[in-house]
C-alpha cells in the first residue's frame, strides 16, 4: 500500500521506526515519544509455592526422554526503554511436567534437597537474550491447604513456567509464562491480568515455538 494513502491514523512502520513526528489522538508524538508510550514493564507474579533454590545451570530443562510436547522458547531480556539488552543477567526458570506435577511434594519448602528435574538457571548472553528447550507444562489444581491460599484451593491453574531474573542495575522480576488460547487463564487470578506474560505459539513440526521478551525496570535513574 502507498505509504500516502494509508487510512487515518495508520502509522507506517517506515515512520515509526524513523522517529518521524506522528499524530495520535489528536496530538503530534515523535516517534521516540511513541515507543515509550508502548514499552510496557513485564508484570511480576507470586514466586508461587514450588520454588527451589540451587537448580543447576542449564537450559535445556526436559532431557530426550521426557514425556510431553517440546517447547522451545526463546526471547530477549531489555531495560526499561525496551531497546537497551540486557547481558549477563541471571534467570532460573522452573515448572510441572506434563503431567501437572513438579519435583517436589512439599509446597513451599524452598530449600528441599531432593533432586532437580525441569528447573535450570542461565545467564543471558552478550545480546541479552536466552533459550530455553523443554516440554509443555501441565496444568494443575492449587492444592489445598496453602498458608495464604487456602481460598484457591482445588482452582485449576493455566499452563504456564515460572522466571525469576535478577541483574544488578534492574528491579528483580518473578513471573509466569502463560500461553494464548488457554481456557483456564480467565478464571485465574494470576493469569488473567497479565497481559505481558502471556504468548502465543508456533508449530514447527512435532515442536512448538514461542518468544518471550522481558523488560525489566531500571534500579536507578
Amino acid at each position: 500500500m502507498d505509504e500516502h494513502r494509508m487510512p487515518r491514523g495508520a502509522i507506517s512502520r517506515r515512520r515509526f521506526l524513523g522517529g518521524g513526528a506522528v499524530l495520535l489522538g489528536g496530538g503530534l508524538l515523535s516517534g521516540s515519544t511513541l515507543a515509550q508510550q508502548l514499552c510496557a514493564l513485564t508484570q511480576g507474579d507470586i514466586l508461587g509455592p514450588y520454588y527451589r533454590f540451587g537448580a543447576p545451570f542449564q537450559s535445556r530443562l526436559a532431557g530426550p526422554e521426557e514425556p510431553g510436547e517440546r517447547l522451545m522458547i526463546t526471547g530477549t531480556l531489555f531495560s526499561s526503554d525496551c531497546r537497551t539488552p540486557v547481558p549477563g543477567a541471571l534467570m532460573e526458570i522452573w515448572q510441572a511436567n506434563s503431567a501437572g506435577l513438579y519435583d517436589t511434594q512439599k509446597p513451599g519448602n524452598f530449600t528441599d534437597k531432593g533432586d532437580f528435574h525441569l528447573r535450570g538457571m542461565l545467564y543471558t548472553d552478550a545480546q541479552g537474550r536466552y533459550r530455553i528447550e523443554t516440554v509443555m507444562p501441565g496444568r494443575y489444581p492449587v492444592p489445598p491447604n496453602l498458608p495464604g491460599l487456602e481460598k484457591y484451593g482445588g482452582l485449576m491453574r493455566p499452563a504456564h513456567i515460572h522466571f525469576r531474573v535478577i541483574d544488578s542495575l534492574h528491579v528483580p522480576v518473578t513471573l509466569q509464562l502463560y500461553f494464548k488460547g488457554d481456557p483456564h487463564i480467565a478464571g485465574d487470578p494470576w493469569a488473567r491480568d497479565r497481559s505481558t506474560n502471556t504468548i502465543e505459539l508456533q508449530r514447527d513440526g512435532e515442536l512448538r515455538r514461542g518468544v518471550f521478551d522481558i523488560v525489566l525496570a531500571r534500579g536507578f535513574q
